[in-house]
């Protein structure tokens, strides 16, 4: 298909409006005089012949004729069409119209004409009087693709309802279950509840039974079983029973459905021809129902300019909103909180909060990113709402440029104040801040990976600082200036900060994660690694402290090249 249009070209607009049994099409030319007959056609063999035969009289009469078709999609119906027009040996530009937008042109230009002939003729006069651009067009697999994840979604739609229905039954059999249990879709909530569907049966259960089931704790049990005894629902007996297993048996199956469209979704993926969506996979943390699910929705990366948009495309972002009530433990919710936004696709955020969660563990820039949201005492999910739209902004890249995923390219070209910057943008966009940002009034950002000596750039090897930050932890550091924690919970340790003055012995700004290796102060605002707190110790300059860091520890440092290590910059 070609969609270039020349000076001493004929151009005919065409003019399709779909339906469900037959469509409708009209013909007009650059005078916007009617160039062939309308008609209608059916969704079938004879109706596809009886529209190819008029685009070949049109051909034949001009040859080199540039065909403008629009088409009104009225849901799925106009798939097999669109398909179908793009085998066609002839000069097209196929683009297809949304609804609403057509309904507004033809508004405009037929405004008392409202039947299947008015949409069409409106559309043929739109396609040759604008030309728009071609729509892009995506192959049979990637509509497949599509239909399992929209059976997925709906699927997935469906569960939350049948859940929601769970809950209401529950305010009046057992309403005490919700305040001690956060999901009562869990596997072994909804297994208590088809055992002992109502609290007189729960609070006759043996303890010893209880615990069997899986994921059940001792405590838990022994605290709904109180819960049970003492229960304040209005419906008994039998019936009420029953209600409840037979809406425990409906997730249960709609979750064994999830599962079987979830392997039908990665067979839909497999079967897609090659294309820069396959580049997702590559990423770490994110899996093929993952990639299947943001390629069904993005369709085309070209839709979006920046990666910032596509964000905005998911609702990866925070929003500000009123909350009143009270929460499952009775405490009053009021005022103003910023959540993450509602809009966007559920099955998608869904996937990405899933995907967010295994990349803060395997993927590098991902990873530098939670680490230092959670040392700077954010909230869990607040974290994992930035680390969601890091994902996109590196889906964004990875299908823009079409090429795999290099964990270590984003970490090799950042510049020392870089990572500060890349902290400002993700709090801009991502979920959990307000918009709002204020810098702390000192940083300290993650090193580079790599920084050739100063003065010798051209005879000595650069220092691997990757590595280097692999063999120093952070407890090294601090039991070289003797700092002592004033509270120690497990890996957490709290305690006067060294790098700021006016601190009282006892006070516990200074918040160390030893076995993540980070370290931040809550009053100065300085944040880093092991690295980052030394040349901040240091006040010399990255390489002079790296240095001096190696010969105090006494390090056998780590360098790109082969070559003697430097011993005093």
């Amino acid at each position: 298909m070609k969609n270039e249009s020349l000076p001493d070209r004929v151009h005919v607009g065409i003019g399709i409006d779909t339906a469900r049994y037959a469509h409708h099409v009209s013909f007009l030319d650059e005078q916007k005089r009617t160039a062939a007959p309308a008609f209608h056609f059916t969704e079938t063999f004879e109706g596809y012949q009886k529209l190819q035969r008029a685009l070949n009289r049109i051909a034949d009469k001009h040859p080199g004729v540039q065909l403008h078709i629009r088409i009104d999609a009225a849901g799925q119906y106009a798939e097999n069409l669109i398909q179908w027009l793009h085998r066609l040996d002839l000069e097209t530009s196929i683009s297809v119209g949304q609804p609403a937008r057509n309904r507004a042109y033809r508004k405009v230009h037929f405004d008392k004409r409202k039947a299947d002939p008015a949409e069409s003729l409106a559309c043929a006069r739109f396609a040759v009087v604008e030309r728009p651009r071609a729509t892009p067009h995506n192959p049979p697999e990637f509509q497949q693709l599509r239909d399992a994840v929209a059976l997925l979604e709906a699927t997935s739609k469906h569960r939350t309802r049948l859940v929601n229905q769970l809950h209401a039954l529950l305010a009046r059999v057992f309403p005490e279950l919700a305040v001690h249990v956060k999901d009562i879709s869990a596997n072994w909530v909804l297994t208590v509840l088809d055992k002992y569907p109502t609290p007189n049966k729960l609070a006759r259960a043996r303890l010893e039974c209880l615990i069997k089931i899986p994921h059940l704790k001792q405590e838990m049990a022994q605290t709904l079983q109180a819960a049970a005894a003492q229960s304040l629902g209005s419906n008994r007996g039998s019936v009420a029973g029953q209600l409840i297993r037979q809406k425990v048996r409906e997730i249960r199956w709609q979750q064994t459905e999830s599962e079987r469209l979830g392997q039908l979704l990665e067979q839909a993926w497999k079967a897609l021809p090659d294309g820069p969506y396959h580049r997702l996979t590559t990423i770490k943390g994110i899996g093929v129902q993952t990639a299947a699910a943001l390629a069904a929705k993005i369709v085309s990366i070209d839709r979006f300019q920046t990666a910032s948009a596509l964000i905005g495309y998911f609702g990866i972002f925070p929003e500000e909103v009123d909350v009143s009530g009270t929460d499952r433990h009775g405490n009053p919710k009021q005022g103003h909180q910023i959540h993450m936004s509602r809009k966007g696709n559920d099955l998608v955020r869904r996937f990405l909060y899933t995907a967010a969660q295994c990349a803060a563990k395997w993927n590098p820039p991902v990873k530098t990113l939670f680490i230092r949201l959670m040392a700077n005492g954010k909230d869990y999910n607040v974290a994992i709402g930035h680390c969601m739209a890091k994902l996109l902004r590196q889906v964004f890249a990875l299908w823009k440029k079409d090429c795999d995923f290099d964990p270590e390219f984003e970490l090799q070209s950042q510049a020392q104040g870089d990572a500060e910057n890349d902290i400002t943008e993700e709090t801009k966009t991502a979920v959990g801040h307000t918009q709002a940002f204020e810098s702390p009034g000192k940083v300290v950002t993650t090193t580079a990976s790599t920084i050739p000596p100063s003065g010798s750039a051209n005879n000595v090897p650069p220092l691997n600082f990757s590595r280097l930050r692999e063999q120093v932890s952070i407890s090294q550091v601090l039991e070289q200036i003797h700092w002592r924690p004033q509270s120690t919970s497990g890996e957490q340790l709290r305690g006067p900060c060294p790098l700021h003055e006016a601190e009282q012995a006892t006070s516990r700004s200074f918040a160390v994660h030893t076995g993540k290796n980070v370290y931040c102060c809550h009053r100065c605002g300085s944040q880093g690694n092991a690295l980052d707190l030394w040349v901040a110790l240091c006040g010399k300059p990255l390489l002079e402290a790296a240095w001096e860091l190696i010969k105090t520890l006494r390090l056998q440092p780590s360098l790109l090249k082969e070559g003697p290590p430097e011993t005093n910059p």
